[in-house]
């Protein structure tokens, strides 16, 4: 299950580029998932362990994926890793419920980059839940009402 709080949390990791670059393992690249991940989020190929084929900027090692790539890969491989979804856009969003669907996730989001538009379709059936008050959101609408309900400690 995802849960989500919804505002500036100070435990947060925001610096994922950092955070990524000194703790990723190279043996996470031979995953399936993780390969997938890099394809849908940075639509590129892994080659290899240190080798990535960018449609964008050629080859490239690990250290220059997105910082939404590397925000799923560490909430795929690491069992309590805590970031704001102010790093991740959209296109990270199916992805997130996918994951959320087979382990526990947490996270928070201090601003309005994330709406979940595939939360409660057929592939994502599983609600996510507002660490603030409690609450479970089936679908986007109730996502958006939610995160409306907190806009204020959403700033920074």
């Amino acid at each position: 299950m995802l849960s989500v709080f919804f505002g500036y949390d100070e435990n947060a990791i925001l610096s994922v580029d950092t955070y990524f670059n000194n703790t990723y393992d190279e043996e996470w690249l031979d995953d399936p998932f993780v390969k997938e991940i890099i394809r849908m989020v940075d639509h590129s190929e892994v080659q290899g362990r240190q080798c990535i084929l960018s449609d964008v900027l050629g080859q490239i090692p690990p250290e220059r994926l997105s910082g939404g790539a590397k925000a799923l890969i560490l909430m795929y491989e690491e069992e309590d890793f805590y970031t704001d979804l102010i790093v991740c856009g959209a296109n990270c969003e199916k992805l997130i419920l996918d994951m959320a669907q087979q382990k526990d996730i947490s996270c928070s989001l201090s601003g309005y980059d994330v709406s979940f538009e595939n939360l409660g379709d057929r592939e994502h059936p599983i609600p996510v839940r507002c660490t603030n008050d409690g609450t479970l959101m089936k679908t986007r609408e109730e996502f958006i009402l939610k995160m409306l309900e907190y806009a204020e400690e959403m700033r920074l």
